[in-house]
């Protein structure tokens, strides 16, 4: 009995050391990812093994239109860096961009701003399409200044990583 009481103080930090092993892990192969942008709520998001629909939240590298401008903003390139956003239309939704508002299957969604908050200038894709069978237009209304397809354009099935769902937000 007195051997299990001295065992028991360890309990609570094998317990810690073995879920940060787990989460770990879970991270390295990208099962979860930590978002910290505010396009979607901040939070722990795990992979689902579900297609992509309309009102999915997807993850996906940084399409290379956008890569001048994030080089830009950031001084890195983007190139391996993943955006998490939620899925607007997908295939067969009508997208307009051509004007200042983002139209989705006629309904009126968004501006379409030149230039961001510190005044740098933003590209816009312009088009007014039918998406095609494996394309996505993902587009964020949490913010203003959401950095979305109505500057990179529509994402196509195969730049997506994963559908996501929220685990854990704040």
């Amino acid at each position: 009995m007195l051997k299990l009481k001295r065992y028991r103080s360890l309990f609570w930090p094998l317990m810690v050391l073995g879920v940060w092993i787990i989460l770990s892990l879970m991270l390295a192969d990208r099962q979860l990812v930590i978002n910290t942008s505010p396009s979607v709520a901040p939070g722990i998001y795990l992979c689902v093994d579900e297609r992509p629909t309309v009102g999915r939240i997807v993850d996906f590298r940084i399409p290379v239109r956008a890569w001048p401008y994030i080089e830009e903003r950031t001084g890195h390139t983007g190139r391996n860096w993943y955006i998490l956003k939620p899925i607007a239309a997908g295939p067969g939704n009508r997208v307009n961009t051509l004007g200042r508002w983002l139209y989705i299957n006629g309904c009126k969604m968004a501006r379409i701003y030149t230039h961001d908050e510190k005044d740098r200038l933003l590209p816009h894709w312009r088009a007014d399409c039918v998406l095609g069978p494996h394309e996505y237009f993902v587009y964020s209304n949490r913010i203003w200044n959401s950095f979305d397809s109505r500057y990179y354009g529509p994402i196509s099935l195969s730049q997506i990583a994963a559908v996501r769902v929220p685990l854990l937000t704040w």
